[in-house]
């Protein structure tokens, strides 16, 4: 990759997407935010780095999806999906995942496929996926969210052999715990604290610095590293 990319960044009005959006912006990238909700932020967002107007577009069709990127009438040579969301559950609790297995994982492999055939004849790109550390650990009371993060490392390390030898990459990127948004009711106060007393740094991580892990990935001079799931935890144990 010579020229800066543009760089397609899946659940942009997110916390982290957004701060995603904001790393690859000022590493010089071109960036299209995708997202089906938030599009206010996501607009507002995209006037403040400069980016290219926002894509709404239900990502649980990607070939839908694909078809409203596809209208902006560029090539994406970055791909990065922040898209998803969590379930907190029993495995002892029966319930419906609520399509859990659609959004983070189906629509984040079938997109990155249909994107990643722009790239074969681009000859380079990279596939950047956000994970999570309960894909490689687990994490108790959110069995099926933790599966469905260890599903896209497996693809990963998978999917590289065939993007491989067209010089595209793929990777994901696994945050530990991350400071939440304004807001946020994920987790409670003490849950936080106690998750940080078994953090080696002693802290959450800000998004920007996932964000930072992200386009390392995206970027020129992480050429040869491919298949790979990054943890970006602060050495938690748990």
């Amino acid at each position: 990759m010579t020229d800066p990319p543009v760089a397609l960044v899946t659940g942009a009005s997110g916390l982290l997407g957004a701060a995603i959006c904001h790393a690859l912006a000022d590493a010089g990238m071109t960036v299209l935010p995708v997202c089906h909700q938030g599009m206010d932020r996501a607009a507002e967002l995209a006037a403040k780095i400069g980016a290219l107007d926002p894509v709404r577009a239900d990502l649980t069709d990607p070939a839908a999806a694909m078809g409203r990127i596809r209208e902006r009438g560029v090539v994406p040579g970055v791909l990065v999906c922040a898209h998803g969301r969590t379930l907190r559950r029993s495995v002892l609790t029966p319930g419906d995942d609520g399509g859990l297995w659609d959004l983070n994982v189906h629509s984040v492999t079938r997109l990155a496929g249909l994107v990643g055939k722009g790239m074969l004849r681009q000859r380079g790109g990279r596939i950047v996926l956000v994970g999570s550390r309960a894909g490689s650990v687990g994490m108790p009371g959110q069995a099926e969210y933790a599966a469905t993060k260890a599903a896209l490392s497996a693809w990963a390390a998978s999917a590289a052999w065939d993007f491989g030898r067209f010089g595209v990459t793929v990777n994901v990127v696994a945050p530990g715990a991350v400071q939440p948004g304004p807001g946020s009711s994920l987790y409670t106060e003490e849950e936080n604290h106690a998750v940080t007393e078994r953090i080696a740094l002693r802290r959450l991580a800000t998004p920007e610095e996932i964000a930072d892990a992200v386009a390392f990935l995206a970027g020129p001079r992480s050429g040869y590293i491919t298949g790979q799931t990054l943890l970006v935890d602060g050495a938690a144990r748990w």
